[in-house]
């Protein structure tokens, strides 16, 4: 049964699916020629062409309401290191690089007045706030940890990590006069994330903290009130991105940390998850689809990959 669903994933009708099994399942090396083909097709194929023909005349993404607004450039840089691009892609390399280097015009044009007040600038102030550890992650998976801007990026968001181990956006404030918001669970998710594609070296000091932060809650739980479920449960992807559910399987996987006792209800969640002849269904996905996917309810080859690979790390 893997084999058969292994051989539906190595299909040539989604390239990046393709690519990312031969490297990431099935570590072939780089320079096997069926990944450098693959790899060719990846940089040409519908889905990232359709991406970068939405460049404005400056080459970077202009930010609709019909692409995500405010988020469109962050987005379609995380999707692009979905579907296997690496940073050495003469397309994104300018595109990264007005990013990171400073000038007045970056808070106007990622703020733009007709969507809602909130953007993943990346100044300091901003660096612990929803989502930036999502974004530090992609700019690490592109490639780029090795910019000195990007890793005084990452040095500040983890430095950002608060009291009790999690992020919060600067905006939020305690329901309760006097005392000191808890930190957002939606926005310490990616944190983890982060540290998995990071190197080993960064897992120290502020990890330990972020670790618990998941650990004392069983990962998915309020640590306030008793049952409730603070996690996305769905299979799905969303911006590019995994669901809460499917993010701290993989990330806790990639760590190392994926039997610790702690995980024990984030795989009875995934182990009851509907599946085909071996191909798990797509249980949610974003309206905005950059990435072409089956409709939710389907067997989907890019979460059916991930379930594979998670268990692959676990």
């Amino acid at each position: 049964m893997q084999n058969d669903t292994i051989n539906w994933l190595l299909e040539d009708n989604e390239p990046s699916i393709r690519y990312r099994t031969l490297t990431e399942l099935l570590d072939k090396p780089k320079d096997n020629e069926e990944v450098k083909i693959s790899k060719e097709k990846v940089a040409n194929c519908k889905n990232v062409e359709r991406i970068f023909a939405r460049r404005n005349e400056h080459g970077l993404f202009p930010h609709k309401s019909e692409y995500y607004g405010n988020w469109t450039t962050f987005n379609y840089l995380t999707i692009l290191a979905e579907l296997g691009l690496v940073g050495e892609d003469p397309r994104i390399w300018p595109i990264i690089d007005w990013i990171l280097t400073p000038g007045d015009d970056k808070y106007e044009y990622f703020m733009q007045k007709e969507f809602a007040p909130y953007a993943y600038v990346l100044d300091d102030d901003n660096m612990g706030s929803c989502n930036k550890g999502g974004f530090l992650a992609t700019l690490v998976r592109l490639g780029y940890l090795n910019d000195p801007r990007v890793k005084r990026l990452v040095d500040v968001y983890i430095d950002k990590c608060r009291w009790d181990g999690g992020y919060l956006c600067k905006w939020k404030k305690s329901n309760h006069k006097g005392q000191n918001p808890k930190s957002c669970y939606p926005a310490t998710v990616p944190a983890l994330l982060l540290y998995s594609v990071l190197p080993v070296s960064y897992r120290c000091g502020k990890y330990d903290d972020l670790i618990h932060y998941f650990t004392g809650r069983n990962m998915i739980f309020s640590k306030t009130e008793p049952g409730k479920i603070l996690a996305d449960l769905r299979i799905g992807l969303f911006d590019g991105g995994l669901s809460h559910i499917l993010t701290i399987a993989y990330a806790m996987s990639r760590m190392g940390l994926g039997n610790i006792p702690q995980m024990d209800d984030v795989w009875n969640v995934l182990k009851n998850k509907p599946q085909f002849d071996g191909k798990y269904i797509l249980e949610a996905a974003n309206s905005k689809k950059a990435i072409l996917m089956d409709k939710p309810g389907q067997p989907n080859k890019w979460v059916t990959f991930y379930m594979m690979l998670i268990e692959k790390y676990r």
